[in-house]
């Protein structure tokens, strides 16, 4: 028996945007500029460099207009940045960005307490952002936060999921981006909503962003891509994550791009990114950040560094 995957992938770097958020530390602008050219350089299909949001509500990322305009553009990469409403679309359109992620929880609760709007509310601004991208050529991806968990609400009922899908490709988008906030989903979750999603729309393009707090942000994306998914949102380092987690899970974020390409390399799906280029990122963004291992692949769990290991006696019987 051989497993239903795609032919290839879309690896979407988060690092700049949901990774640099997280942080409690402002990374200087100079050093998210360098970090992303050399991002652009792995191969990486798109790179989400910033967000346009007020710089009171995320001051770590109060450099947005600086970054955008300083990134060197590489023929090939998408740049997109994440926009909560039209003013930030605004800002988008200036910064003459690719493509931008519009913003929209699928919780009430969360919604409200996340961007102090109702759905109904995101919603509209959904639509405006799209008329707006629609003049200007810019394409929108709606990325759906707590698709599955809610961090207030717990499970998200999959109808409730299904009915905002049906809204934001009414509003016009472009792709669709289904996110596991809280990291708990599981991969039959995964595979029953996708399921029901291409039911409804066949020929959507629907994406998967996947935090780690259960483990099994890998084992979603094998389920997703079983599915009919082929693009998926990691990070660096595994920076970024969910809202919410017990204490000793401060350190869990996203999928770590470098362990998401490893996957895809090894089952033979082909990625744009070279792993090699993506590792050598990571490593430089760990020792720059002061990070622990964030991921199998720095911490040397591939083929080639499990038997270098043997071969140079280290490790256990």
């Amino acid at each position: 028996m051989s497993l239903d995957l795609p032919d290839s992938a879309t690896v979407v770097e988060m690092l700049p945007r949901d990774g640099f958020q997280r942080l409690d530390e402002f990374v200087p602008t100079d050093e998210k500029v360098e970090i992303v050219d050399r991002l652009s350089a792995t191969g990486v299909d798109e790179i989400e460099i910033t967000s346009f949001t007020h710089p009171r509500a995320v001051p770590t990322l109060r450099d947005a207009d600086e970054v955008a305009a300083r990134v060197e553009r590489r023929d090939g990469v998408t740049y997109r940045a994440l926009v909560p409403n039209r003013v930030g679309m605004e800002r988008a359109i200036d910064a003459d960005v690719d493509k931008v992620n519009a913003l929209v929880t699928v919780s009430e609760t969360y919604s409200r307490k996340n961007q102090n709007m109702t759905v109904e509310e995101i919603l509209g601004e959904i639509e405006a952002i799209c008329e707006l991208a629609a003049d200007h050529s810019v394409e929108v991806e709606a990325g759906m936060g707590t698709s599955f968990y809610c961090p207030y609400e717990g499970r998200v009922p999959r109808d409730r999921t299904l009915d905002v899908v049906d809204r934001v490709v009414e509003a016009g988008v472009d792709e669709v981006t289904l996110a596991t906030t809280m990291g708990l989903a599981n991969p039959v979750q995964v595979a029953e909503t996708f399921g029901a999603v291409f039911e409804r729309h066949p020929d959507l393009d629907a994406g998967l962003h996947l935090h780690d707090t259960n483990g099994m942000s890998l084992a979603n994306t094998l389920a997703a891509m079983e599915c009919g998914v082929s693009r998926f949102d990691a990070s660096v380092c595994g920076l970024g994550g969910g809202v919410v987690l017990p204490g000793e899970m401060s350190g869990v974020g996203n999928t770590p791009t470098e362990d998401l390409v490893h996957m895809l390399a090894a089952m033979g799906v082909d990625a744009n990114a070279d792993l090699g280029r993506v590792t050598d990122v990571a490593r430089d963004v760990r020792d720059r950040l002061e990070l622990s291992t964030a991921s199998h692949v720095l911490a040397g769990g591939t083929v080639e560094g499990v038997l270098d290991a043997v071969a140079a006696g280290e490790g256990n019987d």
